[in-house]
């Protein structure tokens, strides 16, 4: 009878993987599909569809993106596919592993920790020379990006109105090199703001959309460095839960067997 239920159980388990895995590519086709309008290269089209799927949660942390499966999906060569995954591992959302080829990078609580203490000091810097450049025509830049994040019916609207947002405000600062450091950083953590805990803050932004137009730069950088400080508490409190969650479900599943 063990025997039976654990073929059983184990053909369950295959059968599931494999739906995952057709929903994984269907998902990642329709991904795909929407970056190719707007990327002229095969490079281009396979960084921004892989990035894309990667921040989504599509393609999961440890999921292993082999090259001739990727050459094969985009229809090219395996040379744009090595470049982009190049460029993604520079970004920190894939690594390369000798004998493996490349992974998607996993969630690390203190990696997570690390990069917003980073982006509290830079982020902050970048505030303190924005402000006193900001003219009336960025207001009204800022605020209409602002406006469409309010409005945003869905997440991840929200996060892409966000982050417009940030990087335009930054960009006044006129230095693109720390812009640049900030935008790699920001991308490094996306991911997470897409956990049910970690969701959209409106109360948290409108205070510092607030600091901004009165350009108060210290009330904008106390706003903003709470916040940052908060979010690795509210990660580690979330994976501990679902390391729990875990680890009840295999003493269920070793149980029944």
């Amino acid at each position: 009878m063990t025997e039976l239920l654990e073929s059983g159980r184990t053909a369950a388990e295959r059968e599931r993987r494999a739906v995952n895995e057709r929903a994984t590519t269907e998902r990642l086709k329709a991904i795909i599909a929407a970056a190719r309008d707007e990327n002229v290269t095969a490079q281009e089209l396979v960084l921004a569809s892989v990035r894309g799927a990667i921040l989504a949660g599509v393609l999961d942390p440890g999921a292993r993106l082999r090259q001739e499966e990727l050459a094969e999906l985009f229809g090219t060569s395996r040379i744009p596919v090595r470049e982009a995954l190049r460029a993604l591992e520079y970004e920190g959302l894939v690594r390369s592993e000798p004998h493996r080829g490349f992974t998607v990078t996993s969630l690390d609580a203190d990696d997570v920790e690390e990069v917003y203490d980073l982006r509290i000091v830079l982020e902050s810097h970048a505030i303190r020379l924005a402000i006193p450049l900001l003219t009336d025509e960025d207001l009204v830049e800022l605020e209409a990006i602002y406006n469409e994040m309010v409005v945003a019916p869905t997440p991840d609207e929200q996060l892409a109105a966000r982050e417009r947002f940030y990087l335009r405000l930054y960009s006044v600062s006129g230095r693109p090199r720390l812009v640049g450091l900030i935008a790699r950083l920001r991308q490094e953590v996306a991911r997470a703001l897409r956990m049910p805990t970690l969701q959209h803050a409106p109360s948290i932004h409108e205070a510092f959309f607030e600091a901004i137009r009165t350009a108060d730069a210290d009330r904008a950088v106390t706003t903003l460095a709470g916040h940052y400080r908060r979010i690795p508490v509210m990660l580690r409190r979330y994976l501990r839960e679902a390391e729990a969650r875990e680890r009840g479900s295999l003493a269920d599943r070793r149980l029944y067997r």
